[in-house]
């Protein structure tokens, strides 16, 4: 496969161009079709000459997406099926609100933590994202609707801390002021909880925010919802977190998914409102996805009743809406295989 050119070092740029007899400041010309204006292809640069963008596309990739397949909820969520530059395929979410619009974008093609509940887990790990495959999920939900997205958050499809690299080049893509820019309080970072990644994270000086999935506040509960191969001790995940609030002063939050049963207790409540206070951190709360199988939400009375428990306890805390769930764009049902409604548009 040809390299994307937004991996390309710039000063590697410049001496292409040389040996394609182009001067220096087609660079810039090409940074900002990349970056600024969001190009898609290179016949889209009309400010370079001809000969120079068939060069380009026949030396690199302006995109690295091809988007076969796009759903819309009646909640205006989108979903993106597209497939990569070997055959496999991700899934992207756009989702819309008033004040912000917000793109979930994955980190690897399945996901090898293999949570109980996650449709892409039941995938299994294929292999990990490149940089510019994450950063171009940017671009593409920018591009639906005409400007910047508001708020990325890595949270799709994959451990983004096992692809460790790649996803922190793409994010200082994102963020840098010479790639598309976005501040780093509006980019969100979701792991399941892989100590040695939260420190990396920390430690790369972008203050980037930090979610931890943690699901339940004990090693028993946790036990019965993430296999063990990915599952790291709690208190080794509690004291990364600490380690990544003293370094970027960010408050981080701790995501449950409150399956019906396993962790939606009032004693549930009152163990995660202690981590929660010892960490620092804020609660949001997912009802399970899964609408069959052994793993349901609990009835939203007791959604909104664990909810009240942690507001008690002073704690900073939410119940997500249920966003893009007609089309399987809900927090754990992404995978590689979309469903057809008639919402769904086949794309060129």
């Amino acid at each position: 496969m040809k390299p994307s050119l937004k991996t390309v070092p710039y000063r590697e740029l410049t001496l292409w161009l040389e040996q394609q007899g182009q001067p220096r400041f087609r660079a810039n010309q090409i940074h900002d079709w990349l970056f600024a204006k969001r190009a898609m292809a290179f016949a889209d640069m009309n400010n370079l000459p001809t000969t120079l963008r068939e060069a380009l596309e026949a030396n690199f990739t302006a995109f690295s997406l091809k988007p076969i397949r796009k759903q819309v909820d009646g909640d205006h969520t989108v979903k993106w099926l597209s497939e990569l530059g070997d055959g496999k395929t991700i899934e992207t979410v756009l989702i819309r609100a008033p004040e912000r619009d917000t793109v979930c974008i994955s980190s690897q093609v399945g996901c090898p933590v293999c949570c109980v509940f996650c449709a892409t887990g039941k995938m299994g790990f294929q292999r990990n994202l490149k940089s510019a495959e994450i950063l171009d999920q940017v671009i593409l939900a920018s591009n639906e609707i005409g400007h910047l997205v508001s708020n990325v958050v890595v949270m799709g499809m994959g451990e983004p801390l096992l692809n460790f690299d790649n996803v922190a080049a793409a994010l200082v893509m994102l963020s840098s002021k010479d790639g598309l820019g976005l501040g780093v309080r509006h980019v969100t970072v979701s792991t399941s909880g892989i100590p040695e990644g939260i420190r990396r994270l920390a430690d790369t000086g972008y203050p980037w925010n930090l979610a931890v999935s943690l699901h339940a506040a004990t090693e028993d509960q946790r036990s019965k919802l993430i296999p063990p191969r990915h599952r790291a001790p709690l208190e080794d995940i509690l004291a990364a977190m600490e380690h990544h609030s003293e370094v970027t002063h960010r408050m981080p939050t701790l995501e449950i998914v409150l399956v019906n049963g396993v962790n939606d207790s009032p004693e549930d409540a009152a163990r995660l409102a202690n981590i929660a206070h010892r960490v620092h951190a804020k609660v949001n709360l997912i009802p399970c996805n899964n609408d069959s199988g052994p793993y349901q939400a609990p009835p939203p009375e007791k959604c909104n009743m664990f909810l009240r428990h942690l507001i008690s306890r002073k704690i900073q805390a939410t119940l997500r809406l249920r966003k893009g769930k007609g089309i399987d764009a809900a927090c754990g049902q992404l995978h590689s295989k979309s469903t057809q409604p008639p919402d769904t548009e086949e794309l060129p």
